[in-house]
């Protein structure tokens, strides 16, 4: 690799079995997009969409389920580089939801794209929940069935004696 003036600023050697008629910057260029795909395939993986545990058993229905998955990344990197308090505050959400521990400190990012992908799939399922259920019937149904103690109790939250995570007292 060389700069403008043609100073060279870093030497790589890529090996492959290609014929030597095949240019050395097309190989690099090849060995560019392949990376690329490895990096897409590793998010695919382990940020919260376990490709790897997919059944699907037909071309058409893996193609479905690969084309939600690019579209969740759409939204993912859209989302990490929108600008405004709403769009910071859902990063701070989704990476909650994610179950990710983030670095703290100065030089620390708030959030990963891998961590927001991760959320981002508990996000909509709950969603979804709540179309279903009420947050009252949730928390009913999580103090009838649950271990007490396991989550603060509706009453106290509403008389703004319990802590919820991440928010002011009394607000839910």
């Amino acid at each position: 690799m060389r700069n403008e003036k043609g100073k060279v600023l870093a030497r790589w050697l890529l090996l492959s079995n290609l014929p030597e008629t095949v240019e050395s910057f097309r190989v690099a260029l090849w060995y560019y997009w392949r990376w690329r795909i490895e990096s897409y395939h590793k998010l695919l993986k382990g940020a919260g969409l376990q490709v790897e545990c997919w059944q699907q058993e037909c071309v058409e229905a893996m193609s479905r389920r690969l084309l939600v998955a690019a579209m969740a990344g759409v939204v993912v990197w859209r989302l990490a580089r929108e600008e405004g308090p709403e769009a910071a505050e859902l990063r701070e959400v989704l990476v909650r939801l994610s179950g990710r521990q983030m670095k703290r400190g100065k030089s620390a990012r708030p959030f990963t794209e891998p961590a927001l992908l991760a959320g981002l799939g508990v996000f909509i399922p709950m969603l979804q929940l709540l179309e279903t259920y009420s947050v009252q019937e949730l928390q009913e149904l999580a103090e009838a069935v649950l271990p007490a103690g396991l989550i603060g109790s509706r009453r106290a939250i509403a008389r703004g004696r319990a802590k919820t995570p991440g928010r002011p007292r009394g607000v839910v």
